[in-house]
């Protein structure tokens, strides 16, 4: 389930957040203190205010604290366009949830919000991320060097017209089958 990130939302992201591989993999610096956990709060509210980002925390039936986040966010330069990031805890790798998550945030991004194009990065040692962006028919368009921290790193994109028919028919591309 997806909703709202919430004020109850910050233990939980902070157990997340200082986890060392998952920040390494996600990109993401290991805050020091839970007080980062509520600027993180803080930014996220503003930035939807702002039309930025829009944010949704993940929740599973069955567990207390939400499991991850999942946002879209926007650029100043392209209306019709999005990036899309996502994280869960460890507890909650390889089980398909982040795979479920971005199926709806996506189905959401090209038939609500009309998106022509929505794009992610993923470090390339995040095995994970790179096969949950290429099930759901993420096409690679570039690697780079992340300047921040010398990671390499791989860009994808979907385009809607893509992105849509895939989610319709909940197919998978015929090279991942």
């Amino acid at each position: 389930m997806l909703r709202a990130p919430s004020e109850r939302d910050i233990p939980a992201w902070f157990a997340r957040a200082t986890d060392v591989e998952s920040a390494s993999l996600a990109g993401d610096p290991v805050p020091d203190d839970i007080s980062a956990g509520e600027r993180w709060f803080a930014r996220s509210r503003q930035r939807f205010a702002d039309g930025k980002a829009i944010q949704w925390s993940i929740d599973q039936a069955g567990v207390s604290d939400a499991i991850g986040t999942i946002t879209l966010s926007f650029g100043a330069t392209d209306a019709k366009a999005a990036a899309l990031g996502f994280v869960l805890a460890r507890a909650h790798w390889g089980h398909g949830l982040g795979s479920e998550a971005a199926r709806e945030v996506l189905r959401y991004a090209f038939e609500t919000l009309a998106l022509e194009q929505v794009t992610a990065e993923a470090a390339a040692r995040n095995f994970a991320s790179l096969r949950i962006l290429a099930k759901l028919g993420f096409k690679h368009s570039e690697s780079f060097i992340d300047e921040s921290d010398g990671e390499r790193c791989e860009r994808f994109a979907l385009d809607g017209d893509i992105g849509s028919s895939l989610l319709a028919s909940n197919a998978m591309p015929a090279d991942m089958t």
